[in-house]
């Protein structure tokens, strides 16, 4: 029976991903200016499965006020001091501050995902002979989909199938070569109205693009900035990861190409097998891309 208190920042899969492991009655989601459409989505998400209210903060650095404010909306539910757990993942540093402040006086608990390591790592703390304490720490479980992943981020999107000429063609290969391996693939996602990603693919919880290039195209920026404006935070976010299939191999003359991949953090898959006289991958290169894209997911 217990109503979370969920601070709503850019990224929206952290509250995601607790509000549907934890379960609780209510959610009230705790917004900005700034990120009420983040809140709105997720609102849309989890319409069908818990009770959501929103409450935004009219200056996301005030501590006081922010204190307050939550102090009020949770006077006005009447809810006793054991059923409120705060989740502190989100919003911002001094949202996280007063929302602790307020939890240590009521003495409820409070949660932190953590999600570096391509992980989701739940921690619990609750209060005890007046201070806190870990309580527990998990790992969740999958708890999303690609569809849950892209609609939290962008709301609508609609995917478009490839093409027959040989750029379509080599996406689709790269397709069958992951699906059933244990990964949830779509291929041609359009975000946004006009933004294009080749492929989505998932593991677990995480979640990465690829943009898929062939040819001439697979010696130029264009994928490698593709992927970049992909995952800004308007878009799907920093913690997506970013693939480039290419149907070539960077050779020594391409150093730029592979300084500006890694400090994009785009891992670069090197699949030469397909070839207009042979338009297939062959088993090395299925294999290679098998594991690199699990690798890159965390798999």
């Amino acid at each position: 029976m217990t109503v979370m208190i969920s601070l709503i920042g850019e990224q929206p899969i952290p509250n995601l991903l607790v509000l549907r492991h934890e379960r609780p009655k209510e959610a009230v989601l705790v917004s900005t200016d700034h990120t009420h459409a983040v809140a709105r989505r997720l609102e849309d998400l989890l319409r069908s499965e818990i009770a959501v209210d929103h409450l935004t903060i009219d200056d996301a650095f005030d501590i006081q006020k922010i204190r307050e404010t939550l102090r009020k909306v949770l006077k006005t539910r009447g809810q006793p001091r054991g059923e409120w757990v705060f989740n502190l993942t989100g919003g911002t540093k001094p949202m996280s501050l007063a929302a602790h402040q307020l939890a240590t006086k009521l003495k409820a608990s409070f949660l932190y995902l953590q999600s570096e390591g391509k992980r989701s790592r739940l921690y619990r703390y609750s209060f005890q002979d007046g201070e806190y304490y870990k309580e527990a720490d998990e790992l969740l479980p999958t708890l999303i989909t690609i569809d849950d992943y892209l609609r939290a981020h962008v709301g609508d999107y609609r995917l478009k199938q490839p093409g027959s000429a040989f750029g379509g063609r080599f996406e689709r290969a790269i397709a069958e070569a992951l699906e059933g391996t244990g990964l949830e693939v779509k291929v041609g996602a359009v975000l946004a109205g006009a933004l294009e990603v080749d492929l989505v693919v998932r593991h677990a919880n995480q979640v990465g693009v690829i943009q898929a290039k062939t040819g001439g195209a697979a010696r130029k920026k264009d994928g490698l900035r593709e992927l970049n404006a992909a995952c800004e935070q308007r878009y799907l976010g920093t913690y997506t990861t970013k693939i480039l299939a290419i149907n070539r191999r960077w050779d020594k003359t391409l150093t730029n190409l592979r300084e500006l991949a890694q400090a994009w953090r785009i891992r670069v898959v090197e699949l030469p097998s397909f070839t207009g006289k042979n338009p297939s991958l062959s088993s090395e290169d299925r294999a290679r891309l098998q594991k690199q894209v699990f690798e890159t997911l965390g798999g």
